[in-house]
Formats: structure tokens, C-alpha cells, sequence
């Protein structure tokens, strides 16, 4: 990608304030955006600004709509625009569904699906009324179909698929661009959790190198690694039987 891609362009990445958000600000500032970056912790934020170079900082929290709109009023009057919206909020908590923590459950809901319905919400009409822009939402390639020891963020990843694929079709016409943007397995402190080999795991620089080049393509979907999306992809196609057959095999036995 040329040196200045993204001059000029102003750019809100949400969910900034570690892994691929911070990773993706760094980038995109040294491809000429002009970067917002936002995310609860304002102390990680504001170390984030100063080693990406992000021009504004903007504390919000994506369960609570009125920060999320005061934080977009804000950023108008600021920049006077918004080009580019990246929603890359989002929570992990390993577990099983015969133990489940209900709360963390509600928790990992509320910030992965309503935090996005949120930013929709709030981020849509105003890049309407622009009839120009892009939003981009980011869910996961666990998302293409049920796997062990995934719940529940694997369902809230399978809702913003859906919701970002009906996004694309509304919009058609408009001016504004949608994004989906499904990645696998990055170093991050949520895939810190893990205490299992994760293929094809990549850092989160490269994470953020796939996604700026993919933002500025025409296609829908920006999905990394491809070969493992693959296998995912196929494995979700198979009749139900053998699809839980071969999974049951690789299951790890408590």
C-alpha cells in the first residue's frame, strides 16, 4: 500500500486501547489518516495516542449509547467529518456450557452485540446524512458456525455477521460502505486466555496490515488467515453429521 493511502481521511477506530485497535492506529496513522481512537480505559488510551501518533482521544463506553454519541458530536466538531468508522470492541471469556458464568455471559453480549448495535445506532444515520463513508464491524471466523468451548463469543461473532450482511444490503445505494471484517487467531490479551494451540496465530501488526489494505478494496468481507477461514468455511458446509463427527474426534475430554 502507498505511503499516504489515507491522507487526509478521518478515521474512528473503537476498541483502541490494546491488540488489533491499537495495531490498526499506529497503521492507519502512518498512511495519512487522521485517527480517533476510542475504549473505556482512557489511562491505555492516551498511551496509545502517543506511540500512533492519533490525533484525538475519545473515552466511551459501546454499552452506553449516550457516551458513544457524545463521543461521535464531539468528533464532528473537531474534524468536521467522519470518513471511516471501525468497531473492534469486543470481550473473551473462556468456558464451557456445562459451566457457565451467566453474568460474564450477559457481560460478553452487552459489549460484543449491543456495544455494535449501539455504534449502528448512532453511527449509521449520521454517515447516511454524509451519503458517503464506510463502517466497518468486526466479528470472527468462529462465527461461521457452532464450535466447542466457544460460547458465548462465538454466538455474538455469528450475530454481527448477520447483522453487518444486512447492513450491506440496506446501504446499497447510499453512498456509505460496508464493511465485514473476520479474523482468526491474533496475539492479543484475549487470546491470552487460550491455553490451547491456536493455528495459524499472527500478530497483531499484521492483523492491522490485512485490514488498512482491505478497507480500501472493494470487496465486503476482509478475512484473515485465509486457510484457516477455509477449512472453517468448509467444515460449516458439511451435512450436520459429519460436520459433528469430525469435530467430536478433535474434542478436547474434560
Amino acid at each position: 500500500m502507498r505511503q499516504k493511502a489515507y491522507a487526509g481521511e478521518v478515521v474512528w477506530i473503537i476498541g483502541a486501547s490494546s491488540g488489533i485497535g491499537a495495531a490498526l492506529a499506529t497503521q492507519l496513522s502512518s498512511l495519512g489518516a487522521r485517527v480517533a481512537i476510542s475504549a473505556r480505559r482512557a489511562e491505555a488510551l492516551a498511551r496509545v495516542a502517543e506511540s500512533s501518533q492519533a490525533e484525538w482521544v475519545l473515552p466511551l463506553d459501546v454499552t452506553d449509547l449516550a457516551s458513544i454519541a457524545e463521543a461521535r458530536e464531539q468528533l464532528v466538531l473537531k474534524a468536521g467529518r467522519i470518513d471511516r468508522v471501525v468497531f473492534l470492541s469486543g470481550s473473551y471469556s473462556p468456558m464451557n456450557l456445562d459451566n457457565l458464568d451467566l453474568e460474564q455471559v450477559r457481560s460478553i453480549v452487552d459489549i460484543n452485540l449491543m456495544g455494535a448495535y449501539n455504534l449502528v445506532h448512532e453511527i449509521y444515520p449520521y454517515l447516511l446524512t454524509q451519503a458517503a463513508g464506510q463502517l466497518s464491524l468486526c466479528a470472527s471466523i468462529s462465527g461461521y458456525g457452532g464450535l466447542p468451548h466457544s460460547q458465548p463469543y462465538a454466538s455474538t461473532k455469528a450475530a454481527m455477521i448477520n447483522l453487518t450482511e444486512s447492513l450491506r444490503v440496506e446501504a446499497s445505494g447510499t453512498g456509505v460502505d460496508i464493511k465485514l471484517i473476520n479474523p482468526g487467531f491474533v496475539r492479543t490479551p484475549l487470546t491470552d486466555k487460550n491455553d490451547f494451540d491456536m493455528p495459524f496465530i499472527m500478530e497483531p501488526k499484521e492483523a492491522a496490515e490485512r485490514i488498512a489494505g482491505g478497507l480500501k478494496k472493494r470487496g465486503f468481507e476482509i478475512v484473515f488467515p485465509r486457510r484457516f477461514a477455509f477449512i472453517l468455511r468448509i467444515l460449516s458446509r458439511l451435512p450436520y453429521w459429519l460436520r459433528f463427527r469430525l469435530m467430536s474426534k478433535g474434542l478436547r475430554k474434560p
